[in-house]
C-alpha cells in the first residue's frame, strides 16, 4: 500500500529541493530541477524509512507498477518530443554527423562501463546489464534489459546503482557546458 501523505510530502519537498539555486564560480547558479531534487530526496528518504508513524519507502509492487508507468510515459514523451524534429535534423545536413559521433560516444562509454564493471569489479552479465543501462540513464535500455532478463531484480538493482550518480554528473556537466557556450 502505498502512503500517500509520505508520496506527497516526499515529492514536493523534492520540488522545493530542485528549485534551489547552487551558486558557481563567477557568480552563475544553476538547480537540480524538479526530477533530480525528487530523485536525491527520494534517496535520502529510502535510507532513512520511516520518519515517526509516516514511511518514508515504496512497497516494491507498487514501485514496479509506478516505475514500469513513468517508463512508458517517458517513452512515449520522448519520441513524441523527438519526431516532431527529425524532420528539422535530416533537413540541415548534419544528421549523418550527429549519428555517427552520438555512436561513438554511446560505445565508448558502453565498453568503459562493461570492462570496469566486468574486470574490476566482477560483476555479473545481468547486473551489468541494468548498471549499463542506468549508467547511460536509458530507460529504454532498461525496459529492453528487463524484458530480456525476465524482470530480474538483479537488472533494476544495477540500474538504481548507477543511475543516481550518472544523472547527477549529467547534469552538473551539462550545467557547466550550458555556462561555457
Amino acid at each position: 500500500i502505498i502512503n500517500p501523505i509520505g508520496l506527497g510530502i516526499g515529492m514536493a519537498l523534492g520540488f522545493a529541493l530542485g528549485a534551489i539555486p547552487i551558486p558557481l564560480p563567477g557568480g552563475n547558479t544553476f538547480t537540480l530541477g524538479a526530477g533530480m531534487g525528487c530523485l536525491v530526496l527520494g534517496l535520502v528518504l529510502g535510507r532513512i524509512g520511516r520518519i515517526g508513524p509516516v514511511s518514508t519507502t515504496l512497497p516494491f509492487t507498487a514501485t514496479a507498477v509506478i516505475s514500469e508507468l513513468g517508463l512508458l510515459l517517458f517513452i512515449a514523451q520522448a519520441g513524441t518530443r523527438a519526431g516532431g524534429q527529425i524532420l528539422t535534423a535530416f533537413a540541415s545536413g548534419q544528421w549523418l554527423a550527429i549519428l555517427v559521433l552520438g555512436a561513438v560516444i554511446t560505445t565508448t562509454v558502453a565498453l568503459a562501463v562493461y570492462v570496469f564493471q566486468r574486470k574490476v569489479m566482477g560483476s555479473g552479465g545481468t547486473a551489468l546489464s541494468g548498471f549499463l543501462a542506468g549508467a547511460q540513464t536509458q530507460p529504454a535500455l532498461l525496459a529492453y534489459a528487463n524484458d530480456r532478463m525476465d524482470h530480474d531484480f538483479r537488472v533494476s538493482s544495477g540500474y538504481t546503482t548507477a543511475y543516481p550518480t550518472a544523472m547527477i554528473t549529467k547534469i552538473l556537466v551539462a550545467s557547466v557546458l550550458g555556462l561555457l557556450a
